[in-house]
């Protein structure tokens, strides 16, 4: 019994090591009170376990089988769960969450349109302030009012993929089939094909790392969020985000919510002139994510299908916003 007990006073020392430094890899609260439990637990059992091995004494099996167990397990469960929520940590698979640290620019990205409340009277305000965004749309939500999107791509702002219907569960799908199909609906609504992937919630696996890959697209996490969908001060939003905001930053927030076209985001059009304002004061502008990363915003094929982007892709608007939100609004 004495080599299994030395590898399981290990094992738990390995554990509580691990709990401490995945502390420093969330910033969420509960996470990290979780994680500072289940540390104290396995660092019980390693001591425990040494000191029965150096006494030659046997611990009380259930108990000790208790402690390493929800120990160990529950850090490395912990461990598994930041590493598929975070925007930033590449376990599970590559993606990008800032650009370059030595150039003053910084990306405006904005989830879960298009939305008929606020994205065209955002990408209006961007306008005034001349700059523009990167719009990461729901395949459902494009569907369904395509001609947001079309006015959004004509005004050269760049259009991403976030899903076909931004759930919960399809990201456990290890075909990750949601991808493809936005990417269908983005090509067939629109005519061009989305070169970066915003996971949904942030969550991700390496299976769906996989299937973003292998459709030669670059999935896209995010540095600065304020959890903007939960704000009603619109002025408290923009201090939050600009505090945030740092040369590279990629900044994330929300024209709608879970690709409902109708849903009320008008605290985040509000919002907008104060964050372009503050960005502007601490010398940071705001560029496409394709400008900021230096990669190509779209790709030459969608699929089978072959899509002109050259025009979208540089940014050439071939008609006026106003135009286009004159059309929406007499939809």
């Amino acid at each position: 019994m004495q080599p299994i007990g030395t590898t399981l006073a290990l094992l738990c020392t390995t554990a509580a090591i691990g709990a401490v430094w995945l502390h420093t890899q969330t910033d969420e609260a509960p996470l990290r009170s979780a994680l500072d439990v289940l540390g104290l637990i396995a660092a019980m059992a390693a001591v425990a376990r040494a000191v029965a091995l150096v006494r030659r004494t046997a611990l009380r099996p259930r108990a000790a089988g208790v402690m390493s167990t929800v120990g160990i397990v529950g850090i490395v469960a912990l461990g598994c769960w930041i590493g598929a929520n975070s925007p930033q940590l590449t376990w599970f698979g590559s993606q990008v969450s800032h650009g370059p640290r030595d150039r003053q620019q910084v990306a405006l990205t904005f989830d879960d349109g298009p939305n008929a409340t606020a994205t065209l009277a955002i990408a209006a305000i961007l306008d005034a302030h001349n700059a523009k965004g990167t719009f990461f749309t729901v395949g459902k939500a494009v569907n369904r009012r395509p001609d947001i999107t079309r006015a959004l791509i004509a005004d050269g702002h760049l259009i991403g993929n976030h899903s076909y219907h931004h759930d919960s569960t399809h990201w456990l799908d290890p075909r990750y089939l949601e991808l493809g199909k936005a990417q269908d609906a983005i090509g067939d609504q629109t005519g061009v094909c989305p070169a970066f992937f915003r996971a949904p919630h942030g969550q991700h696996t390496p299976f769906m790392a996989h299937v973003v890959h292998a459709h030669g697209m670059v999935m896209a996490g995010w540095d600065v969020s304020a959890g903007d969908w939960l704000s009603r001060d619109p002025q408290a939003l923009a201090r939050q985000i600009v505090s945030k905001a740092r040369p590279g930053s990629i900044i994330d927030l929300h024209d709608g919510l879970d690709g409902n076209v109708d849903v009320d985001r008008t605290v985040l059009v509000r919002a907008m002139p104060y964050i372009l304002d503050g960005l502007a004061a601490r010398h940071l502008e705001p560029v496409r994510l394709d400008v900021l990363l230096n990669r190509p915003g779209y790709l030459a094929r969608c699929d089978r299908r072959l899509v002109q982007t050259r025009a979208a892709a540089s940014g050439i608007a071939p008609k006026s916003i106003a135009a286009s939100v004159r059309l929406v609004r007499e939809r």
